[in-house]
C-alpha cells in the first residue's frame, strides 16, 4: 500500500484525484495520505487540493452509489464488512442525510455509505448535498488548517483520536452554521425595515 501511495504523490493531483475518486466505491487508500502531503509541500494551494479532493471523491460516490443499486443489499452485505452492516444500514435507513453526512467525516469507510445508500435507493439529489458537504468539511478542514498553520496542522491530525476530530469537525460546522443564520437574519430584518 505505501508503494502505491508513493505512486500516487508521484502524480500529484492527478494521484489525489485518482485516491479521492477510487476511494469512495473500492479502494482502501484514503485520499488523506494523498492530500496532506501535497498540502504541506504546497501550503499556498491547500485549499484547491482540498476542493479537488471533495469533488473527486463526490465524483466516486456517485459510482459507489450506482453499484449499490445494481447489486442490491443482498450483495453488498456481501462486500461490506460485518462490522460495518449493520451501522451504517441503520443509520442510512434512520436518516439518509445525517448518515452520509457523518459518514463522509468519519473513520468509517465511504465506500460503505455510498454502496449501501445506492441499495437502499437514497434519491440521489439527498446523497450529492449530504456527500458533498461532509467530504468538504472533511477536506477542506485539512486544507484550512495545512493553509494557516502549515506543519502544526499535521501534529493536531496525529496527536487527537478520530472521535476529537470529528468533534472539532462538527463544531466546525455548527459555527459556520450560526453565522450563517445571523446573517441571514439580519439581511431578513433589513428587508422588512
Amino acid at each position: 500500500m505505501e508503494e502505491v501511495t508513493a505512486l500516487l504523490l508521484q502524480w500529484g493531483v492527478a494521484g489525489l484525484i485518482a485516491a479521492a475518486f477510487t476511494e469512495s466505491f473500492c479502494s482502501p487508500i484514503l485520499p488523506d495520505f494523498v492530500l496532506i502531503p501535497l498540502a504541506l509541500a504546497s501550503p499556498e494551494k491547500a485549499l484547491y487540493y482540498g476542493m479537488v479532493a471533495t469533488l473527486a471523491s463526490v465524483a466516486g460516490g456517485y459510482v459507489g452509489h450506482w453499484i449499490g443499486r445494481k447489486i442490491g443489499l443482498p450483495a453488498a452485505r456481501k462486500i461490506i464488512p460485518p462490522k460495518y452492516q449493520e451501522l451504517v444500514q441503520r443509520y442510512v435507513r434512520e436518516n439518509a442525510v445525517w448518515a452520509i453526512f457523518l459518514a463522509a467525516l468519519s473513520p468509517i469507510p465511504y465506500k460503505f455509505v455510498s454502496i449501501t445508500a445506492g441499495a437502499l435507493g437514497v434519491r440521489l439529489d439527498v446523497f450529492f448535498i449530504a456527500s458533498f458537504v461532509g467530504r468538504a468539511k472533511r477536506f477542506l478542514v485539512e486544507g484550512v488548517l495545512i493553509y494557516y498553520f502549515g506543519p502544526k496542522a499535521v501534529e493536531l491530525f496525529s496527536n487527537h483520536s478520530d472521535s476529537f476530530i470529528i468533534g472539532l469537525l462538527i463544531a466546525t460546522g455548527l459555527v459556520i452554521l450560526l453565522v450563517y443564520i445571523v446573517k441571514r437574519y439580519r439581511k431578513a430584518e433589513t428587508v422588512s425595515e
